[in-house]
């Protein structure tokens, strides 16, 4: 069980409005587990009703949304006022147990505990997925922000899961790459906490600056897509590491010339305990990046993990491309299943200005198929190249060449794995919007207006001249008409 005694990260919580455990609220953990509730002391919400059975009702995910779920009770379990057996839940509904009434609060806000993890000050909660807490901190030591994973009281990892973590937490320590956070503090635990340290540039989450940059000209999102599938798939060796990818894992922060730069989580706590569990489809910020293969938790071999990646790439393109979540809004359950059956509309289809090359490329990308989807730089290497001038324009790509002619650090990071292949346009040509013309005009210039009003006097000067003379014309023939 773990009781919230302090304000202590984001997650859905069951906060007791009446009862003898009023005031309190329990966290319910996004995990494969259920939640239990009742009065026995091993359940995870132990509650203070001696009408409450030992094991009365549990909380728990189905396929990505959050149910309650009756266990037998000799009271039975009511939803908004009604017995129910099984029923969805929904944000601010209410349970009532016994004599216990609680409201279930899906999004609930609090600040991070006042304490530091490795010498890291932390600062606010960004999110809580399986049973992991991922803070904002500032580390003084590195005069900068970083990201702390901390698992909650009580759900450290043993075992398997706690070796492969170990091995990842490894990896990421020796990573060398400007673009990609990895692990600060190789140790993973101090013996009383488990918890992961990232570097970071003190970037801004992505997911808060999205809005805006949807508003942003494409060519600034092409840049951005650029990096995303270079630093992701085709500079990097991450595969091993950092799959599938979610909004929640890319940071955007200043870079060269007002443009902008991404960077990206090697490795995520969240992450790794889902994948172990076959429960990447019960984190909500994975519902619409989440390959076919991984949303049904029901995984007989471990999923081709460079595949994974470019799913989860191509999807995150494609949102920022058009504007749209390649699958479309609904239930988390309707979103899955759409990632299972549905081909999603080209993206120019949508965004009409968007690269016929790269609309394809992402296209073989979200084929159901893993075996099907390109991965490598050879196949997208020639797609990123004809962006690139788009990219480089905006100076989205990392820092300016400096006045001395030396290359920024962050450029010389991308292009270590060598050069890319010769551009085959110099810059981006967008679609216009309105027809051509047919044929270019052939008339000389038009005299100016100008020339024009000095030319009124002579022609005020021959019209005077013309009526001057017929109407003497017109006096000469009265005359003699009437003599």
């Amino acid at each position: 069980m773990y009781r919230i005694e302090y304000n202590t990260g984001t997650m859905p919580v069951l906060r007791v409005r009446k009862g003898k455990n009023e005031g309190e609220a329990f966290a319910v953990f996004s995990r494969k587990a259920p939640t239990v509730l009742g009065r026995s002391e091993d359940a995870e919400i132990c509650l203070d009703d001696n009408r409450c059975s030992r094991k009365h009702a549990q909380a728990i995910l189905v396929s990505g949304s959050w149910h309650i779920e009756d266990l037998g009770s000799s009271n039975g379990t009511q939803l908004n006022g009604e017995k129910v057996d099984r029923s969805p839940l929904r944000d601010q509904s209410t349970v009532q147990i016994g004599n216990t009434l609680l409201v279930f609060e899906e999004t609930e806000n609090l600040p991070p505990p006042r304490r530091e993890i490795h010498g890291s000050r932390l600062l606010d909660t960004l999110r809580e997925e399986g049973c992991v807490f991922v803070y904002n901190a500032f580390q003084a030591a590195l005069d900068r922000q970083v990201r702390v994973d901390l698992f909650a009281e009580g759900q450290a990892p043993e075992g398997e899961l706690l070796d492969r973590i170990l091995a990842a937490v490894e990896s990421t320590s020796k990573l060398k790459h400007d673009l990609i956070d990895a692990a600060v503090y190789p140790n993973f635990s101090d013996g009383s906490r488990s918890y992961l340290v990232h570097r970071s540039r003190g970037g801004t989450p992505l997911e808060a600056e999205f809005d805006s940059i949807l508003a942003e000209p494409l060519d600034t999102r092409l840049g951005l897509v650029h990096q995303l599938l270079s630093i992701t798939l085709t500079r990097c060796e991450l595969p091993g590491i950092c799959y599938p990818l979610s909004l929640a894992q890319l940071q955007i922060q200043p870079g060269g010339g007002g443009g902008r730069t991404l960077s990206c989580a090697a490795l995520e706590l969240p992450t790794l305990v889902s994948i172990h569990d076959n429960a990447l489809h019960h984190l909500g910020a994975y519902t619409d990046y989440l390959p076919p293969e991984l949303t049904t938790g029901e995984n007989s071999e471990a999923p081709a993990l460079d595949k994974a990646l470019a799913y989860s790439a191509a999807a995150l393109a494609y949102y920022l491309l058009t504007g749209a979540p390649v699958m479309g809004e609904g239930e988390a359950s309707e979103i899955l299943e759409k990632h299972r059956e549905l081909k999603p509309a080209p993206a120019n289809l949508i965004e009409a200005d968007i690269p016929e090359n790269l609309s394809d490329l992402l296209g073989e990308m979200l084929e159901k198929d893993p075996a099907a989807r390109p991965s490598t730089a050879d196949r997208l290497d020639p797609v990123l190249s004809s962006i690139r001038g788009a990219a480089e324009e905006g100076e989205l790509h990392g820092d300016p060449e400096p006045a001395d002619g030396h290359p920024g650090e962050a450029a010389e990071q991308l292009q270590a794995s060598g050069p890319l292949p010769p551009l085959t346009q110099p810059r981006l040509d967008l679609k216009t919007s309105g027809p051509r013309p047919l044929m270019e005009s052939t008339q000389g210039p038009r005299p100016s207006l100008l020339k024009n009003f000095f030319s009124l006097p002579f022609w005020a000067a021959l019209w005077a001249a013309l009526f001057w003379g017929s109407s003497k014309v017109a006096e000469i023939l009265f005359t003699a008409f009437n003599s």
